[in-house]
């Protein structure tokens, strides 16, 4: 059995498995191209006039086409470590380099009997190991992908690349000496520009035969599973129609051999074509992808400020709580011992809170305390340099910094009043019809080595002292 695509497969870009669209549009270019070449096969031989400029362009177009899909079909090799894909990228390699001697060889495009050491038999015998080799070099893939799954090592992977291609110049070179030195010696398979002896002479035969085995020997292996294995079959199938249309075209520049070079061009980009159109398919899902993940981080990072918010936030009065009071006041403390200026804290206590508790019931108790909240962040908010906090219970706390003791004292003095001109009834209080709050402050610069609880111990203090002295007041522990 065939060997199938694994997940690891799948990652290459080579290896994406075709689809359904992908098999029908691949179809219909075959299956187009078959009835355009078998219409044009009667009158194949008929002659037409002879484009100087063609046979150059056919060349570069062909160069550049084989050139690119060796180029990224090697690069494939280096990540995914195959040998077959670097046996694929050789063939691509030699298709295009064995073009040079053939297009500088070609009577009558840049000298009437070709360049480099050309006899009347050099270009059409490169043509014959060029339409010959690339057969070759497919078999010889499709053996390679058969036998060999397990990737190579990645150390000297660089040198087996250059091997392959020093085999490839080598091969070249050896096929343009053979046809150039040997040209006297090689069977005679074209006359006069007559093609009639490629056909009769048998060896025209066996490169379409090699042509047609390949393209079986690909159907059968690797039945176009994949983006490459299913344009690398047309790409073949193609190959063996411009074979086909030579044999019969007759003579250079008839209508079966200029439909043969176009054939041979559409061979030549069809697979570099599919790859691109991929490359471009991965690119944008790239990008949309990378949109998701930056619209989800964007979103990850919102949810985690609000679950930061959330975790420092007081539930009932909406104001910071004790975790967040604790980060600020250890903050303040270090910026205050390295900056060398005071760090303010003021307690604040509703008092004969129980009391109002007890007689209003906890959902009375639990509004004022909200109203006490509010008044008291708006009140410390219109400093820069306060923030105010939940402490617990009853109890708040708001946080200065570079306050020292009469303008910590002052921002109490009118916290104070903002809650008396709440003006909610409290008939239990000892100290006023109307809730109250008592507030005991402290202020100074912070010595390296001391703690928030110190200074949170002094301002209770403050606060005690508030209480004793009759509540409804601001007292401050210097």
């Amino acid at each position: 059995m065939p060997k199938s695509l694994t997940p690891t497969d799948t990652h290459q870009l080579l290896h994406i498995p075709s689809s359904s669209t992908h098999k029908r549009a691949a179809i219909c270019v075959a299956i187009f191209l078959f009835i355009v070449s078998m219409l044009i096969l009667p009158f194949g031989e008929r002659m037409l006039p002879e484009v100087k400029p063609f046979l150059p362009a056919f060349i570069a177009w062909f160069l550049f086409g084989d050139f690119m899909t060796a180029y990224l079909l090697y690069s494939q090799f280096r990540a995914a470590r195959s040998m077959s894909l670097l046996v694929l990228s050789c063939t691509y390699l030699y298709t295009a380099l064995i073009t040079l001697p053939h297009i500088l060889t070609f009577p009558g495009v840049f000298s009437d009997t070709g360049l480099i050491g050309a006899g009347d038999q050099s270009a059409v015998w490169l043509w014959v190991l060029w339409h010959g080799g690339f057969p070759a070099g497919i078999m010889l893939y499709v053996w390679t992908s058969w036998k060999t799954s397990a990737p190579l090592k990645p150390r000297g992977l660089g040198r087996k690349g250059a091997a392959a291609i020093m085999v490839v110049l080598g091969i070249v070179l050896g096929a343009y000496l053979l046809v150039t030195l040997g040209n006297d010696v090689l069977p005679r398979i074209i006359q006069k520009g007559n093609f009639r002896a490629l056909l009769d002479s048998g060896i025209g035969p066996v490169v379409w035969m090699l042509n047609m085995l390949a393209l079986v020997l690909l159907l059968v292996v690797h039945r176009g599973r994949s983006v490459l294995h299913l344009w690398l079959t047309v790409a073949v199938f193609v190959f063996l129609l411009d074979v086909t249309l030579t044999l019969f075209s007759g003579a250079r520049y008839s209508l079966g051999w200029y439909a043969a070079r176009t054939n041979s061009l559409i061979s030549a980009t069809v697979v570099i074509c599919s790859l691109m159109y991929e490359v471009n398919k991965l690119y944008i899902r790239m990008v949309k992808n990378r949109e998701q993940l930056l619209s989800s981080r964007q979103r990850l990072e919102e949810a985690n400020e609000q679950l930061t918010r959330l975790s420092e936030m007081d539930g009932l009065t909406e104001i910071p709580n004790r975790r967040a009071f604790d980060d600020k006041l250890s903050e303040a403390m270090k910026s205050s011992a390295a900056g060398s200026y005071p760090a303010a804290l003021l307690l604040v206590d509703v008092d004969y809170f129980k009391a109002y508790n007890d007689h209003y019931g906890h959902l009375g108790g639990d509004a004022v305390l909200k109203e006490v909240a509010a008044a008291l962040e708006q009140t410390a908010s219109a400093s820069s340099l306060a923030s105010a906090y939940r402490y617990g219970g009853e109890e708040f706390a708001v946080i200065m910094k570079e306050a020292g003791p009469e303008e910590a004292a002052a921002l109490g003095e009118q916290i104070r009043e903002a809650v008396a001109r709440l003006q909610i009834s409290h008939e239990h209080s000892q100290v006023s019809p109307h809730v109250s709050v008592s507030i005991g402050v402290h202020s100074r610069i912070v010595r390296d080595g001391e703690t928030g609880q110190q200074l949170v111990d002094q301002a209770d203090r403050a606060l005690y002292r508030a209480k004793e002295a009759g509540r409804n007041r601001v007292e401050i522990n210097g």
